[in-house]
């Protein structure tokens, strides 16, 4: 990483600044190789790796799969220029290999304190920030260039990625939880919320449950919380789409009504994060309420708690998250 910083110390940032917030687990070794332990995994050259790197690792449970998922993490800061498909695609590469090694490696195993008994998965997740600021392109259309199928991929690998907007949305997210807390709108204590699926079901204590990283990238994010002085049980939700559009909300209602959070009688607290949100925000959700509630008969009980959905866009602390900043 070309970084004004060591590894060490970008890797405390990222736990203090964001992942904390979303129950996320940070090994305290940052910054080590592991021995490669298979021989057709050549580097720069065509010359045969003797070593993986590995910036940080970081864990959480996944409350659907019932195992502890560890996050083998690639930290790269690139300048604006220089995000390119051509640089991402030598990246995932990169990263392919080393996670094969490590879901099989005792060397890692042992680096990283796992217990080869406990019932786990190692993945790999490319961090991509931008430290000069200037990216204003869409990252997933350059990962879109990328040609997945000529990557060493081995069977039952998974690689998830964070490019520069995903940073500086949860970077705002983090934020915002810290601002609500301090308000009184949600408690110290809260758990990412996980609804049974049709054909999944959630394991373990409902509380105390870490977002995974399906959830950073997802259309919402939904926060669970008990009561706290003066105000009542319910819900934050993060929404992460555009908002533009009456039909976006009516098919989110749905879920929330799928989710049985609409019977509950908990308070909703609804928070759109994207940057391009409306101006008219309330009145393109309050047209989504009365198309649904007309949609379910004009059921005045319905309408009742739609209209107490309380929607508001967040606010984050600067425009830009940037890892060279002072450490406070």
């Amino acid at each position: 990483m070309s970084e004004t910083k060591n590894i060490d110390e970008i890797a405390g940032r990222l736990s203090k600044d964001i992942f904390k917030h979303f129950m996320w687990g940070t090994h305290p070794k940052t910054d080590d190789n592991f021995k490669c332990s298979n021989e057709k995994h050549v580097g720069e050259g065509g010359k045969p790796k003797a070593t993986h790197p590995g910036d940080v690792v970081f864990h959480y449970r996944d409350p659907y799969l019932g195992k502890t998922v560890y996050l083998h993490t690639d930290l790269k800061s690139y300048a604006k220029d220089t995000i390119t498909s051509t640089r991402l695609r030598g990246a995932f590469k990169s990263l392919c290999m080393t996670i094969d090694c490590a879901r099989c490696s005792d060397s890692w195993r042992a680096i990283y304190s796992v217990d080869e008994s406990e019932a786990h998965e190692v993945r790999g997740l490319l961090f991509v920030h931008n430290h000069d600021n200037g990216y204003d392109k869409p990252f997933y259309d350059a990962v879109d260039k990328v040609d997945l199928q000529a990557l060493p991929i081995a069977p039952g690998t998974q690689l998830h990625y964070l490019g520069p907007h995903d940073i500086q949305r949860l970077y705002s997210i983090a934020n915002d939880i810290m601002r609500l807390k301090g308000e009184g709108e949600l408690p110290s204590t809260y758990t990412f919320y996980y609804p049974d699926l049709v054909m999944t079901r959630r394991q373990g204590n409902v509380w105390d449950q870490s977002a995974t990283v399906e959830t950073l990238t997802a259309p919402y994010i939904i926060i669970k919380h008990p009561a706290l002085e003066g105000q009542s049980a319910g819900y934050v939700i993060y929404y992460n789409s555009p908002a533009t559009r009456p039909e976006e909300f009516e098919y989110f209602l749905d879920s929330l009504s799928r989710f049985q959070m609409l019977e509950s009688g908990e308070r909703i607290l609804l928070r759109v994060t994207h940057p391009d949100a409306p101006n008219d925000l309330r009145s393109v959700f309050f047209m989504a309420q009365k198309r649904y509630v007309k949609a379910w008969g004009f059921d005045p009980e319905r309408e009742a708690i739609l209209s107490k959905i309380k929607i508001e866009r967040i606010t984050s602390v600067t425009s830009t998250y940037n890892l060279n900043r002072p450490v406070f």
